[in-house]
């Protein structure tokens, strides 16, 4: 067996052995690669995650909104009924969590159901333990949690580039589980994938 075979049979087995300890098994991860620059004011955008829209304002049933409070740099989430972003453990309010990559959005993550804010100016909310600080200049990740069409409760993760300050920011996409219930997985671990890849794990078939 060469060496790429075994590398590719134990990245499975890993893999599978994560999701299984996770208690996450994702069967179909709907992605909105949406590109949008959030507008640094007190509207933003509402948005509507399973129908892909977006707007200032008269968006039926949006799931999210993504603003500015205050002239100083800042990012504020609000939510729907049902919908909320993840935060750090605790059942006080918390900025929402900047998670890494790997993590697990699910029933068992805390939610804030109140409008909540990453602080941006710096950045470093230092007590949250789910992720926590926020960076400049850099990709962040996000976990919510929204009610769907279906009227089932589902989870998702988003990708937000934010530039020198806060209000320079694109949400890059937002992904969520189809299936209702099911957690999903921030953006997937360093190098798990880049070695599937590598060995080229994951091919639907041998070329003859």
């Amino acid at each position: 067996m060469s060496i790429c075979n075994r590398l590719s049979r134990h990245t499975v087995l890993a893999v599978s052995a994560a999701v299984a300890f996770s208690g996450v098994a994702s069967a179909a991860v709907s992605r909105w690669d949406c590109n949008l620059s959030i507008p640094a004011n007190t509207t933003g955008y509402f948005l509507k995650v399973d129908a892909r829209t977006y707007g200032t304002s008269g968006v039926t049933g949006w799931d999210l909104q993504i603003y500015s409070n205050t002239a100083s740099p800042s990012i504020v989430f609000y939510y729907a009924t049902g919908a909320g972003v993840q935060a750090g453990p605790s059942p006080f309010y918390l900025p929402a969590a900047n998670l890494p990559g790997g993590a697990t959005v699910s029933g068992s993550s805390f939610f804030t159901t109140i409008v909540d804010g990453a602080t941006p100016t710096t950045f470093a909310n230092g007590s949250l333990t789910t992720g926590g600080v926020w960076y400049v200049n850099a990709v962040n990740y996000f976990g919510f949690k929204f009610i769907g069409g279906d009227g089932a409760v589902h989870y998702g993760s988003g990708k937000m580039t934010v530039g020198a300050n806060a209000n320079t920011r694109t949400l890059n996409y937002l992904e969520y589980e189809t299936v209702p219930g099911v957690g999903v997985i921030v953006a997937p671990a360093p190098g798990v994938l880049a070695m599937a890849g590598l060995c080229g794990l994951g091919r639907s078939r041998r070329r003859r």
